[in-house]
C-alpha cells in the first residue's frame, strides 16, 4: 500500500463533454479537485476547482485531447506532489474487462477496440490515458470500467431477444455508470439499506437506473451502448427499433448522420430545441423547454417502475448525478408520481437538498447520494498498487 505522505493518486474522469479530476491522499482524502465543462461542439470550456479557480479554459475549438495536456501540466501537477498512480474511468469494458486493470499498450488497444460501442465516450477516455502517459511517464495507470459493476446481472436480462449467436459475439446488455453505482452501494449501509431492494438513478448529461439487491446490480436501464434506457441530455434513450430503421432510410442510409443525431442532437437538447442542460430548461419560460422536462420525468418514472418490477419491489430510491443532486423540481415531480409506490415527498427537505427527501411517515424513503466516481477510481488504483 502507498504509505508516503507525498504520494498522491490522480483520478481522471473524462465524460462526453466534461473532465472531472481529483487528487487523493493515501487515506483517500481529496486534496484538490475540479471540473472542466462544455468541451466540444463549439462551446468554450469552463474550469472550476476546489481552490477557487473559475475561468474559461481555451476556446470553442477545444476538445478533450487539447484540453487535457494543459489541464494536467498547468492545473493538476503544480498541486500534486508525487503522483504514485493514475486511474481512469473507462465507459465500456465489453466482456473482456470486468475488473480494474493496469494499462499496458495491449490493454489500451483493447479499450480502443471498444470505441464503436461508446463513440461519445471511449475516445475521450483514451485521450486521458494518452495525456497522462506523456505527462507522467512510468507512473502506473489503471483502467476502471463502468460496465464492470453490472457483469453479474442474470444472463436472461443481459441477452437480447435475438438469435443467441449474436450474444456469443458480444451483443448483450452491459450497463453503464457502474463507478457511480459502486459509490452508491458503498453508502447504502449508512442509510440503513445494506440489504434490500434499492433503485439508484444516476441523472446527469448521461442518465441511467440501476436496480440493486443487497448492494449488487441486478437490473439496469442501459444496454449494449450508452444510448439505451432513460432520456438524457443529448441522447434519446429507449427507441423503437423500427424508428431507428426509418431514420436511417430518411438519411439515405447515412448511419454516421443518424449516430450524430442519437449522440448529440436528441434527448433534452433535441426536444427542447434549446439546451441539454436541465438548469437552463428549468429556468426557461419556453413551452418546449417545459415539455422536454415533462418528457424526461415521464420516462424516468416509467423506468423506475420497470426496475421495481425487475427487483420484485423496492425499499429505497436514490438520486445521484448533477440533475439528481441539484434539480429539486425534477425530484419533486418524480416522487409525486411515485406516491403509489409508497414515497411521500417532504417538500421542504427536497427544496433544501437534504439527504432524505421523504417524510418520516413515508412507507418508503428516497435519498440524495452525491456522486463520487473519482473516489472509487482512487480506491481501485490503490488496490492494484498494493
Amino acid at each position: 500500500m502507498i504509505d508516503s505522505p507525498h504520494n498522491t493518486l490522480l483520478a481522471l474522469n473524462c465524460g462526453s463533454s466534461s473532465i472531472k479530476f481529483a487528487l487523493f491522499t493515501p487515506d483517500f482524502q481529496r486534496s484538490f479537485s475540479g471540473l472542466v465543462e462544455a468541451i466540444g461542439h463549439g462551446q468554450t470550456p469552463k474550469l472550476k476547482t476546489s481552490a477557487g479557480d473559475n475561468m474559461e479554459f481555451g476556446g470553442p475549438d477545444q476538445d478533450h485531447a487539447s484540453v487535457l495536456p494543459r489541464l494536467i501540466d498547468e492545473i493538476i501537477l503544480p498541486r500534486a506532489g508525487t503522483i504514485s498512480g493514475v486511474g481512469h474511468r473507462i465507459v465500456h469494458g465489453g466482456e473482456r474487462f470486468n475488473a480494474p486493470v493496469r494499462i499496458t499498450p495491449a490493454i489500451r488497444q483493447g479499450i480502443a477496440e471498444l470505441t464503436p460501442l461508446a463513440p461519445g465516450h471511449q475516445p475521450h477516455n483514451l485521450a486521458g490515458i494518452d495525456a497522462a502517459t506523456r505527462a507522467l511517464p512510468g507512473v502506473p495507470q489503471i483502467a476502471c470500467f463502468d460496465t464492470a459493476f453490472h457483469s453479474g446481472i442474470a444472463t436472461v436480462r443481459r441477452e437480447m431477444p435475438l438469435p443467441r449467436s449474436y450474444a456469443r459475439n458480444g451483443l448483450i446488455r452491459y450497463g453503464f455508470h457502474g463507478l457511480s453505482y459502486e459509490h452508491v452501494a458503498a453508502n447504502l449501509p449508512g442509510l440503513g439499506f445494506a440489504s434490500g431492494r434499492v433503485i439508484a438513478c444516476h441523472l446527469g448529461n448521461g442518465c441511467s437506473i440501476c436496480g440493486m439487491i443487497d448492494g449488487v446490480s441486478r437490473w439496469t436501464s442501459m444496454g449494449f451502448t450508452p444510448l439505451d434506457g432513460l432520456m438524457m441530455g443529448q441522447r434519446p434513450g429507449r427507441l423503437d427499433p423500427g424508428a431507428v430503421l426509418w431514420l436511417i432510410e430518411q438519411h439515405g442510409g447515412d448511419t454516421a448522420a443518424v449516430s450524430k443525431l442519437f449522440y448529440h442532437q436528441s434527448g433534452l437538447s433535441g426536444v427542447s430545441g434549446l439546451s441539454g442542460d436541465m438548469r437552463t430548461l428549468l429556468a426557461s419560460d419556453q413551452p418546449d423547454a417545459a415539455f422536454a422536462v415533462e418528457m424526461f420525468v415521464d420516462r424516468l418514472v416509467q423506468e423506475i417502475g420497470g426496475a421495481a418490477a425487475g427487483l420484485g419491489g423496492v425499499d429505497a430510491l436514490i438520486f445521484s448525478g448533477g440533475i439528481g443532486e441539484n434539480a429539486a423540481p425534477v425530484r419533486a415531480m418524480v416522487l409525486e408520481k411515485l406516491e403509489w409506490l409508497g414515497f411521500n415527498l417532504d417538500g421542504a427537505a427536497n427544496s433544501a437538498g437534504e439527504k432524505r427527501l421523504t417524510t418520516g411517515e413515508s412507507e418508503r424513503h428516497a435519498f440524495i447520494v452525491e456522486a463520487d466516481e473519482e473516489r472509487i477510481i482512487a480506491q481501485e488504483v490503490a488496490g492494484l498498487l498494493d
